[in-house]
């Protein structure tokens, strides 16, 4: 963002088109996007502004799979061409144009941004189709995509996205129900909600 323009605010911003809450990733070229969810980051050398804010919507990995075969990542560095280019360019300025509409200030205030696809995802994960959120869950049956963290290899343990929990809280969560099984620790949750 340009410094000083766009208010920090501390919470998120989630915007789903009248109808749409759970469709959001049945969309077609001429609505896309269906909603999307908007982030501030306060900048450190300005408080109270944002230095940053990040918008994220769904993409489907056919969206892109004219790209597939097309690499970009460290030790694999290659360019996937102008219809790439192009193409992000045009999304961009779709997400863009929706998010004007509630957020004026930030549309206004750009200095310049960074896009990135589910191709994006998998070059720099290694998810095969860019997933955000890793494998699949059923709330029906949750213990059938449940991952333990420890595993048969002594003192080998998991963690990540792919456990128990989808994205960042999955993340996070899984992280310190390692910590838990690595330690023997029980007190830590107690300890970490007291801290």
């Amino acid at each position: 963002m340009e410094e000083k323009t766009v208010p920090y605010e501390s919470c998120n911003y989630y915007y789903h088109k009248e109808g749409q809450l759970w469709q959001l990733n049945n969309y077609d070229d001429k609505n896309w996007p269906l909603g999307y969810g908007l982030y501030f980051t306060e900048d450190k050398n300005n408080k109270g502004f944002s230095s940053t804010v990040s918008i994220l919507t769904p993409m489907k990995f056919e969206d892109v799979a004219a790209w597939e075969n097309t690499y970009n990542r460290v030790g694999k560095e290659s360019e996937r061409g102008e219809a790439y280019h192009n193409f992000k360019q045009k999304r961009a300025k779709t997400l863009l144009k929706l998010v004007n509409h509630r957020f004026p200030h930030i549309v206004s205030n750009i200095k310049n941004y960074y896009t990135s696809t589910p191709l994006t995802n998998r070059d720099y994960i290694g998810d095969r189709e860019g997933s955000m959120y890793g494998i699949q869950k059923d709330y029906h049956d949750p213990l059938k995509t449940m991952i333990s963290p420890r595993t048969k290899i002594p003192n080998l343990f998991l963690t990540g996205q792919n456990l128990n929990l989808h994205g960042i809280l999955g993340t996070s969560l899984s992280a310190v129900l390692t910590c838990v099984m690595l330690t023997g620790d029980e007190s830590l949750v107690e300890r970490i909600r007291n801290g």
